[in-house]
Formats: C-alpha cells, sequence, structure tokens
C-alpha cells in the first residue's frame, strides 16, 4: 500500500438477545421486535474529497494475529474509535501502542496518511466481553492520540448545540471498512435512530465486521459531523452506537500522561450484542 497522490467485529453474539432476556427492558424488546423501516443502499465510496479522507483503518498487529477496524480523525493529533478495537480480548488490556496504525484515507493500495500511536485511551472501567450487555456498550469507545499531528482536516464531532438544530426525521450515514470490502469504505445511507437505551443508540444501519469504530456521520449547517461511533451488531438490520454525549468529556481529558492534550478546536461560529 503506498501513500496517495493527492491532487492540487456484535457478532459477538448469536442472536439478538434470545427473546429479549432481562437484560433488556420491555421498551428494548417492543424496538427489536418491530419491523425495520428501509434499508439504505450500500455504496462504495471511491473518492478522496472530504470528508472521505478523515476517515480509515484501525490497524492492528499482533503476534500471530493481525485485525483492523474503522476509525475517523476527529482532531488534528485524535482518531476516535471503539474500545474493543484496541483493547486485547485475551489480556482485557489496551493493545501496545505501537501495534496500531491509522490508515487515513484508504483507497485499494492507496491511502491518505499512515499515522502512528503515541497512546490508547478508553473509558475508566471499560472491559471487553465476547458477548457484552447493552448496559456496558456505552464505554465501548477508544481514542487513539497521535505521535504527530496530521496534515488532513480533521472530521470534528457533534456538538450539543448544533444536535439541538437537528430535526426528529435527521438521517445518518453509517461508514466502515467492512470485511467484505476491507480496501475501500462503504456507507448506509438514510439511517435513522429507532430509539435509546442504557446510554446507547439503537439503529437501523446495517453492520459487519471491520466496520467497528466508524462513524455515524450526520450533515448539518456547519458541515459534516461525527454523531456516534460504531459499538455492536443486533441482527441483519440493527445495530448499536455510542452516541457523542457519551464520549465528550473523554475527548475534552484526551492525553498521553498528561502530557499531551487534544487538539479538539472549537467548532460553533456563527440487550447481548455481537461487536464487530
Amino acid at each position: 500500500m503506498r501513500p496517495m497522490r493527492r491532487k492540487h467485529q456484535l457478532r459477538r453474539s448469536g442472536g439478538w438477545l434470545l427473546a429479549c432476556t432481562s437484560v433488556f427492558v420491555a421498551l428494548a424488546c417492543t424496538l427489536f421486535a418491530q419491523p425495520a423501516h428501509a434499508k439504505g443502499e450500500l455504496k462504495v465510496i471511491d473518492s478522496t474529497d472530504y470528508p472521505w479522507h478523515s476517515i480509515g483503518r484501525v490497524n492492528r498487529a499482533g503476534y500471530k494475529s493481525v485485525s483492523s477496524c474503522t476509525g475517523t480523525l476527529i482532531a488534528p493529533n485524535l482518531v476516535l474509535t471503539a474500545a474493543h478495537c484496541i483493547v486485547s480480548s485475551k489480556t482485557k488490556k489496551k493493545l501496545p501502542a505501537d501495534e496500531v496504525l491509522f490508515i487515513a484515507g484508504v483507497r485499494r493500495d492507496e491511502y491518505a496518511a499512515r499515522l502512528e500511536a503515541e497512546c490508547l485511551i478508553v473509558p475508566d472501567g471499560y472491559v471487553p466481553a465476547g458477548r457484552p450487555k447493552i448496559s456496558d456498550l456505552h464505554k465501548d469507545l477508544g481514542l487513539i492520540v497521535l505521535k504527530e499531528p496530521s496534515t488532513l482536516f480533521p472530521l470534528p464531532p457533534l456538538t450539543p448545540d448544533e444536535s439541538r438544530r437537528l430535526p426528529q426525521t435527521t438521517r445518518f450515514l453509517s461508514v466502515g471498512y467492512r470485511r467484505s470490502r476491507p480496501y475501500l469504505p462503504t456507507v448506509v445511507s438514510s439511517c435513522s435512530v429507532l430509539g435509546s437505551q442504557k446510554d446507547v443508540w439503537v439503529t437501523d444501519c446495517n453492520t459487519e465486521s471491520g466496520a467497528s469504530g466508524g462513524p455515524l456521520m450526520v450533515n448539518t449547517i456547519f458541515g459534516p459531523r461525527v454523531a456516534a461511533v460504531m459499538s455492536s451488531k443486533i441482527n441483519d438490520e440493527r445495530s448499536v452506537v455510542v452516541p457523542f454525549p457519551e464520549w465528550q468529556d473523554l475527548i475534552a481529558s484526551a492525553s498521553c500522561n498528561g502530557e499531551l492534550e487534544s487538539e479538539v478546536p472549537s467548532l460553533n461560529d456563527g440487550q447481548e450484542q455481537e461487536t464487530n
């Protein structure tokens, strides 16, 4: 894979929870039992324009293992992804930073930037699980603090003020490097949030392995924003995402040993689930 020439894993589960066990309240059971909304068409993105170059692969390499997720450059030195993408399921500890790379804007054998990790950050108390409870998924988010700031223009997170301007009929775009197409990003357009449960959102965005950590994007009057992070698959038609209110504090305090502060810009001028 070479730098791009620039022009001037919820199957962590076997079903959606076996007839609504006590992990979900009755509201969630009712929600998941309803017919799915019309599914957005899965489209391949073969563009290097903004914001697509800010989305890339989170590559993880270790002894006898190589795997990947999706991540988003949300600030010059900060990549947002899912916690289970950067935490070992065996040791329950964060991966060594030198085993994690963010490859931005992957397009077949080209890419926009190869960015190395200085450190990895996950919420306190996060523990990976093969069959996670929905009550734990709000902690399934991670940050990669980069060694060097990227020159790429980042895709910022949604702010509370921007969210208040969104109508209830807002549609979202789910972007990821899926296992079925690992070297080109795909997008499910016109997704909707069906409801919230245990501080996460349930959506009708379908997902698969490799798309974990990818952004749920929304278009605002200020431009595209990251509204949530893909966490888990419920079934072929529904997924669980971690919404922006759950990671605002983590971003604000992101640092490596108290030395590197995140550079998130000021934006506004004017059930058991299966992880991918």
